[in-house]
């Protein structure tokens, strides 16, 4: 479960908890009253559980089947 701090926290401390967040590897949310706004990550680690970063890149829009660039051949396009 990450940490969480409230946004005056943030204010009042956010050097030590930058330095916590790039030494520990752990993430820290802040909170405004209560909800979460904002996240400190620490650089070059993977936001892999995000819902839209798992689906990044898995599906290419277009109207036609040719428009999907997966480097599958579709059955449709064999016949």
């Amino acid at each position: 479960m990450p940490r969480t701090v409230a946004i005056s926290e943030l204010k009042a401390r956010c050097l030590r908890l930058v330095d916590d967040v790039a030494r520990q590897r752990q993430e820290i949310i802040v909170t405004r009253r209560g909800k979460p706004i904002a996240k400190l990550v620490p650089f070059g680690d993977s936001v892999e559980d995000d819902a839209l970063a798992q689906l990044r890149g898995t599906l290419v829009g277009g109207d036609e089947v040719s428009d999907f660039e997966t480097g599958l051949e579709w059955e449709a396009l064999r016949r």
